[in-house]
């Protein structure tokens, strides 16, 4: 890749180095440009590239590569390879027979932005980006190419694209204290489908290598502060109001990523707004697969594929990928005169490694709770569908009253139809994220460090029919003090 200079700053908010190359090397990707912001002492250290080069089959918007905060790698990849539209019943035929677009990402439409200071770049100094949604039913600008913005407290990236009469714009901006909000727009020139209620969902797709790709882990974060490793890959299903964070660290790391989703992005475990919609879930942890960039293959119908990745790889110690889903709702407007701007999408935050526990003791494997024993405090009956089940775990299998929390594998079984359970520490609240999904009679498995509560206790809320039941065992390994 051919090296360039230094940009002049005359048309530049000072602060900005673009390069084809930089302290750390090349972009890993082709195509991409390299920056440095600010240029004394650089915060972020990364590449990007626009979307008509962008990855995947059908393009993945504006794309960040080799993304370093203070000269520790933290993400290889971030972009966002799927996009989909469900609409509800209507009589123009907006959506086909099945009421749904997979749509395309890589097709850039010109918009606003001034000065260029180099093909397909400007600064917005002069004019800062506007796009369609500042011009509300219809295009206007010249400028083709990535807006890429200085305030002096925050670095903005952004980009526009067409699929039809819809517009995209994909934004990440990034802050000097490790965060970067990424944002996904969804938007319309003036159409006549405008005027039907439809449902966009975008899903992101974070290759999360922190300090390299290798020994990756993967916590869900709870409200309470409490955490559980994946053990292998899954999916997250949020309900409101809860949405999912996770932690994304590696042994040796200075820091950790966290992914947050927000409340404007939806919840897959809601009743959804557009009949037969089809968001599945809101979070995937998977172990790396270069053939998993996308999941587009031409389908005649339109839902997200990402369940097809799931093989059972273990996603503890690995190089991880998450993909994490945002939706925008698009109510019906009138004679379709565009003007809905949505934006959704995670916040990422690089925050310092916790300390590293140095109170962990191994036990041998034993089993605290198996519910198809006979009745009693740690056998059956079965968790019963919209109960809560408390178990003292303290005094058990060798956990002294000073256990803090638990390494456990939890599997249920015999499940009377599909469900899930959540797990908190006993005497706190229900927490809206689940531990274990499962399908009518399915047995199913998953690591997790559990957080005693009152009485050295965990709890277990499970989600089923009034009637319904799940056999549940628990197995000890381990504690923290």
């Amino acid at each position: 890749m051919t090296s360039r200079a230094v940009l002049g700053l005359s048309g530049l908010a000072a602060g900005l180095f673009f390069a084809a190359t930089g302290a750390y090397g090349q972009c890993s990707l082709s195509g991409a440009t390299h920056l440095s912001w600010p240029t004394a002492s650089p915060v972020w250290d990364f590449c990007f590239r626009p979307p008509s080069k962008s990855s995947g089959a059908n393009g993945s918007g504006l794309e960040l590569s080799d993304v370093r905060f203070h000269g520790t790698l933290v993400i290889a990849r971030a972009h966002i390879p799927i996009l989909n539209v469900k609409y509800t019943p209507n009589a123009a035929s907006c959506g086909g027979q099945n009421l749904c677009y997979r749509d395309w990402f890589y097709s850039e439409k010109a918009f606003d932005c001034a000065p260029t200071t180099s093909p397909g770049i400007c600064s917005g100094t002069t004019t800062p980006a506007t796009t369609v949604c500042q011009h509300p039913g219809s295009d206007a600008g010249s400028f083709m190419g990535v807006a890429v913005e200085d305030s002096g407290t925050s670095l903005k990236l952004t980009a526009q694209c067409q699929a039809g009469w819809y517009r995209y714009i994909p934004v990440w901006e990034l802050f000097a204290d490790g965060t970067i909000q990424a944002r996904f727009v969804a938007t319309s020139i003036d159409a006549s489908c405008v005027a039907f209620t439809h449902h966009h969902h975008a899903y992101f797709r974070f290759d999360v290598d922190v300090n390299g790709n290798a020994g990756n882990y993967v916590d869900q974060v709870f409200p309470d502060g409490s955490t559980q490793r994946a053990s292998v890959e899954r999916n997250y299903t949020d309900t409101s109001p809860a949405r999912s964070t996770w932690r994304v660290g590696s042994a040796g790391s200075p820091y950790v990523v966290e992914i947050s989703r927000n409340a404007g992005d939806g919840a897959a475990g809601d009743a959804q707004p557009v009949p037969n919609d089809f968001p599945i879930a809101d979070g995937w942890v998977l172990a790396y697969d270069p053939s998993e960039i996308a999941d587009y293959s031409n389908l005649s119908t339109c839902p997200a594929n990402l369940n097809s990745f799931m093989n059972g790889q273990s996603v503890d110690g690995a190089d991880i990928v998450m993909w994490v889903r945002a939706a925008a709702l698009h109510e019906g407007e009138p004679g379709g005169m565009a003007q809905d701007c949505s934006m959704v999408g995670p916040t990422i935050r690089v925050l310092p490694s916790p300390p590293v526990a140095t109170a962990f003791h191994t036990l041998s494997p034993c089993r605290i709770v198996d519910t198809r024993n006979p009745s009693g405090a740690y056998g059956g009956p079965a968790l019963a569908g919209g109960g809560v089940r408390s178990f003292v775990v303290t005094g058990q299998c060798g956990i002294p009253a000073t256990a803090k929390s638990v390494a456990v594998n939890l599997t249920v079984t015999q499940p009377s139809s599909g469900g899930h359970i959540t797990v908190f520490p006993a005497g706190g609240a229900i927490p809206q994220t689940s531990v274990l999904n499962f399908s009518a009679g399915q047995t199913r498995a998953n690591n997790a460090v559990l957080l005693l509560g009152t009485g050295g206790g965990a709890s277990f809320s499970t989600a089923l029919p009034p009637a319904g039941t799940v056999h549940l065992i628990v197995d000890v390994n381990g504690y923290f003090e």
